[in-house]
């Protein structure tokens, strides 16, 4: 719709453009000759524009005759310059103030390219413009005043530039314009009330800039407008009556901003409204079969609030339209599916997120494509009369209340690529058609009441990138026909009954999600973890960036609880790195291969029988923010390098049987919870209040009792050396003596000496008693 009007736009400005020419011949003047003051205000021009010359369809600007210059076109009588066409020639630079010498261009052509400064106050001299495109551009500053100057303007194009500030009052004046384009700037303010003046305008996009307060009321005077776009501002207030008077409106936009209050039911009366977007507002109250009474044309519907808003519609209601294409309603109360749907022939979008919808799945038009009645209420089986959709590629039924079985003609949707039923009751056994679904991208079966075995046809499924059966009651061998699906990168069998030993067909590049968590493993963890190259190099080469990046669209979900309770991923899918394999009975050691995945953001392995040390190397893996290894039976020292962990958030490594003395420094220190190493009896220093051997108070220990710690193991040790102490000595004191002859007789000779002086004074001492 809106490149049919731009087309129109150009045909337009292309016959005007005869008109001002005058048999002007593109790229010069036929005479040979130009006026001079106009080739220096061009030469001026190109200087500022830094112009690039090795173009091979800009040649340089240069000789006596500028009308033969590249990009510059003149009269053939008069010999002025008309039109500037330099589209994708310049690198940054700035339009000289000089253009506005050029007084009789009527075009001007100055779009992608990297031009940067203000928009000169010289361009309202040029009087003459019909048609100027600054677009594509890094245009900063104001809108100059000087624009409505520009009275004969039919386009004005500013889009994607960084231009701030008000629009100016003076654009009132330019009651020839058909088309404003403003959109992608940083305007801010209000819009002025001297927009309702451009009684010609037929295009009015002003969308993703900074506008604020009410869309004025006198837009309403714009009988000629057929586009009204200003989706992602700030606008407020409700919808101006006055839109209703906009009788050649076709596509109404407002989406992305902070409207709200009751939408007028006089809108219903725009017959020639092709698209409608009212979606991410704060509307009230009720719509009804009033708001679209006259809407025979409408092809595009969506809407959503912030706030309390109702369908109420009669399931008697035809409406009056029947080409629609695609209907979007999020965060409303839509209480009953929509039965009139089925009378669309066309329809092949149906969103309704989140609508409050308790009914069952009525008649759908076999013409969808897209289907997403996702957080809901809806109940029941899943009907077989969707395996009718054969067009289908997406369907999103997660977060709803289906029970039952999953009808196996499903298997006939063989354009499916996104596919999930999360968080319903659904049960029995997995229908082994859905492996035969070849484009399936995503398939998610997350908390259900599947049991049985995972069907080996999924091995077929050879475009597979997500896959999610957790949280149900299969019971089956884990699977080693995973290396087939060479595009696999998120595998989440956690919460069900799997058994045995983790096979080393798991092992392929692609994994970057793997979560195995909460079911019965045994065995090792293969040394092959270390061969998931896209965990290793944690970025995706090559992929897609936007709203569908490496098969999965924003809408799909992935859940995962690497800590200890469930997150959604969506549009952060491309940066989850994780392996859980918590809640097992695995053994052996930590495999000092998984030390080379540097992309790893969380490692959980918890919960099972591992032994042996963490391995000195772990400070490799310095992205990770998340690592829990409790409750295993690790010993050894916990490694220094784990302080090199920079981005480090939560750490677990309570009951294991590490001992010494815990590494500090870096993030470690933020890391201060007692509680990650509680059940290691033999670890100290902080943040546990056991000291080291070693450790003073003064410098280690510091609390409000002073208390000190001793070992029961030391005072053991202390005495257990004493008496052998005492033996050894001795034993080396005697054969000193019966070695040594001096130190023989110096030792008798002593003792003899000491005798005889003891015996003396016993003697003394009795004679001077007994006197």
């Amino acid at each position: 719709m809106e490149i049919q009007k731009y087309m129109s736009s150009l045909l337009l400005v292309y016959a005007i453009s005869l008109t001002f020419s005058c048999g002007s011949i593109d790229g010069g003047h036929q005479n040979g000759s130009c006026i001079h003051s106009e080739k220096q205000a061009l030469l001026l021009l190109r200087k500022s524009l830094l112009v690039r010359n090795n173009d091979s369809w800009l040649s340089p600007w240069d000789g006596d005759d500028c009308c033969s210059w590249s990009g510059v076109y003149c009269n053939n009588i008069t010999g002025q310059v008309i039109k500037l066409d330099l589209q994708n020639c310049c690198d940054k630079g700035s339009i000289s103030q000089s253009i506005g010498n050029l007084t009789a261009l009527t075009q001007v052509y100055l779009s992608d390219n990297s031009i940067e400064g203000i928009i000169p106050e010289s361009i309202g001299a040029l009087k003459s413009l019909t048609y100027l495109d600054l677009s594509f551009n890094n245009h900063g500053g104001f809108i100059p005043q000087s624009i409505g100057n520009l009275t004969s303007l039919i386009i004005l194009d500013l889009y994607n530039n960084q231009i701030r500030g008000l629009i100016p009052e003076s654009i009132g004046a330019l009651t020839s314009l058909t088309r404003l384009d403003l959109s992608l700037n940083y305007l801010h303010g209000l819009i002025p009330p001297s927009i309702g003046n451009l009684i010609s305008l037929f295009d009015l996009y002003l969308k993703y800039n900074r506008f604020s307060g009410s869309i004025p009321a006198e837009i309403g005077n714009l009988t000629k407008l057929s586009d009204l776009t200003v989706s992602g501002n700030r606008f407020s207030g409700s919808l101006p009556e006055s839109l209703c008077q906009l009788n050649n409106l076709s596509a109404l936009l407002v989406d992305d901003n902070q409207l709200g209050g009751s939408i007028p039911k006089c809108i219903g009366k725009l017959s020639n409204l092709v698209i409608m977007d009212l979606a991410s507002n704060s509307w009230d109250g009720i719509i009804s079969e009033h708001h679209f009474v006259n809407l025979t044309n409408l092809y595009s519907f969506r809407i959503s609030s912030k706030s309390n808003l109702m369908v109420n519609i009669s399931s008697r209601w035809v409406p009056p339209f029947q080409q629609l294409n695609d209907i979007y309603m999020d965060s409303i109360k839509v209480p009953k599916f929509p039965k009139w749907l089925i009378t669309q022939r066309s329809l092949a979008d149906i969103r309704m997120r989140n609508t409050s919808i308790s009914d069952t799945i009525l008649a759908i038009p076999n013409s969808v494509r897209y289907l997403d009645l996702s957080n809901n209420h809806m109940f029941g089986n899943i009907p077989a009369l969707l395996c009718n959709l054969t067009s289908l590629s997406t369907m999103l039924l997660s977060d709803n209340k289906f029970s039952g079985a999953l009808p196996p003609c499903l298997g006939n949707l063989t354009d499916l690529n996104d596919f999930s039923v999360m968080n319903n009751n659904l049960g029995g056994d997995i229908p082994i058609s859905l492996g035969f679904l070849r484009f399936l991208w995503y398939l998610n079966l997350h908390n259900n009441n599947f049991q049985g075995k995972l069907p080996l046809s999924f091995q077929n499924l050879s475009s597979i990138i997500g896959l999610d059966v957790g949280k149900n009651n299969l019971s089956d061998i884990l699977p080693g026909w995973t290396s087939k699906l060479l595009d696999l990168r998120y595998l989440i069998l956690r919460s069900n009954n799997f058994y045995g030993k983790i096979p080393t067909d798991i092992c392929h590049p692609s994994i970057q999600v793997l979560n195995l968590a909460k079911n019965d493993i045994t065995g090792n963890i293969p040394p092959c973890f270390g061969n998931f190259t896209a965990i290793i190099t944690s970025y995706n080469s090559g992929k897609e960036e936007g709203p569908i990046y490496g098969g999965l669209s924003y809408e799909d979900i992935i859940i995962d609880d690497p800590k200890g309770y469930e997150l959604t991923y969506s549009s952060t899918l491309d940066f989850l790195y994780s392996i859980d394999l918590s809640n097992n009975n695995i053994s052996g050691e930590i495999p000092k291969e998984l030390m080379n995945l540097h992309g790893l953001l969380s490692l959980n392995i918890a919960g099972n029988r591992l032994s042996g040390r963490i391995p000195d190397t772990i400070g490799k893996l310095d992205k990770l923010e998340f690592l829990d290894l409790s409750r295993n039976e690790l010993a050894g020292h916990i490694p220094q390098s784990l302080s090199n962990l920079s981005f480090l958030s939560h750490l677990n490594l309570s009951f294991n049987d590490f001992s010494g003395r815990i590494p500090t420094g870096n993030q470690l220190r933020t890391l201060d919870d007692p509680s990650i190493y509680v059940g290691n009896n033999q670890l100290c220093g902080p943040p546990i209040l056991k000291p080291c051997p070693g450790d003073t108070d003064s410098h280690d220990f510091h609390n409000n009792n002073e208390v000190e710690f001793y070992s029961d193991d030391e005072h053991v040790w202390f005495y257990a050396g004493i008496g052998p102490g005492l033996l050894v000595g001795f034993l080396g004191f005697c054969a000193s003596l019966h070695f040594i002859p001096t130190w023989r007789y110096f030792y008798f000779h002593s003792v003899e000496r000491f005798s005889d002086k003891i015996a003396l004074s016993i003697a003394l001492w009795r004679r001077r008693f007994q006197n």
